[in-house]
This record gives C-alpha cells, sequence and structure tokens, in this order.
C-alpha cells in the first residue's frame, strides 16, 4: 500500500504560515543563538546583545531568569537547553517537513530540494559578512566578531510570497526554480525614484 502524502499546501502552510511557522521558529532559535553567543564568546557587553533575544532566552531557556542574576550552572544549562532546541527541535521539525515535502513534490514529478540543510540555512541563517575597501571582513572592534548582513528574513518572506502565488492559482514548481526567481527579482531590479 502506498505511504500517504500530505499535499504540498498543507506542508508549506506548516512550514511558513501563522505564528507557529516552523522556518520561522528555526529562524528565531538561530538568531537569539547567534545573539546570545555574541556575549558569552566574544564579551560583547550585555547591553548591547538584541533585547529581543535577551528576553527569548530569558523567558524560554531560563525560566523567566534574569541573565545578569543567572549562575553559571544555570547558564551553562539554558545554553544547553537553547543548542538543543536549535540541533535538535527545530532543525528536525524543519528537516522532516522539507523531507516530507520532497515526497509531495516528486508525486507532482517535480524536482526535489537536493541540500535540504542548505536549504533550510538559506531560510533560516543566510548572511554574507561584510568587507572593508580591501575585500577583508570587518570585525567589531574590540571583540573581534564578524559583522554580518542576513539576508534570511528577506528570503523566506519572498520565497513565501512567490510559493503562495504559485499555490493560489494551483500551481507549484520546484523549491529550486522559486528560489532562483527570488534571488533573480532581487539581484536584477532597481529602485524607482
Amino acid at each position: 500500500m502506498a505511504e500517504q502524502v500530505r499535499s504540498i499546501d498543507a506542508i508549506l502552510k506548516e512550514m511558513f504560515e501563522g505564528k507557529d511557522a516552523a522556518i520561522a521558529k528555526y529562524a528565531k532559535v538561530r538568531m537569539v543563538q547567534y545573539e546570545m553567543e555574541l556575549w558569552r564568546v566574544y564579551s560583547l557587553p550585555l547591553a548591547e546583545v538584541d533585547g529581543a533575544a535577551k528576553v527569548y532566552f530569558s523567558k524560554r531557556f531560563l525560566v523567566n531568569g534574569r541573565i545578569d542574576k543567572a549562575t553559571e550552572p544555570d547558564l551553562s544549562d539554558a545554553f544547553e537547553k537553547l543548542d538543543h532546541a536549535v540541533k535538535d527541535g527545530c532543525a528536525g521539525r524543519c528537516t522532516r517537513l522539507v523531507i516530507e515535502l520532497n515526497k509531495a513534490l516528486d508525486a507532482l514529478g517535480l524536482d526535489m530540494v537536493r541540500n535540504v540543510d542548505k536549504f533550510l540555512d538559506w531560510l533560516t541563517f543566510d548572511y554574507e559578512a561584510k568587507k572593508d575597501n580591501f575585500g577583508e571582513v570587518v570585525t567589531e572592534k574590540p571583540y573581534g566578531f564578524p559583522l554580518f548582513d542576513f539576508h534570511s528574513d528577506e528570503n523566506r518572506k519572498e520565497f513565501w510570497l512567490e510559493t503562495s502565488a504559485l499555490l493560489k492559482t494551483g500551481r507549484m514548481m520546484s523549491v529550486q526554480d522559486i528560489m532562483r526567481i527570488v534571488l533573480h527579482k532581487r539581484n536584477k531590479s532597481v529602485k524607482l525614484k
């Protein structure tokens, strides 16, 4: 008996739509981890860490404890929970959804997502290092961490915009083709004056 495959529409809505969207949650915990690692690894003053990241980390992983008042064992435990949420919880859920999406795409004769991790990175933690006039990576002084321009939010928004437009017309194409459209529009368009 053939395995039951959910509709592409249902899978993509779980990935992208609403406050419980899997991809948005994954992106959020990855950014919280990035921000908190700036403090933990590079000694960026806590006051300079993104406020939303600190609040989320405190509420979710320190169980409403204050970062500046937490003991080292509590902080270690909180960072371990955050790492688990990123690597296992959110990544695991999103990977399962992309695998399920691949089955639905394959059933329609469309190309499947070839590199699941790369696709998820593009949607949740895509960045490019800022460079100076000599092509050297710019770092935050005096802490030494590289400065990045993040594209994940834009990628996720534009990918879902293109995908939902297709779904509304009862059509679908490969993920790679949708990504190409998104990047083509971004790279080839100019702003009107």
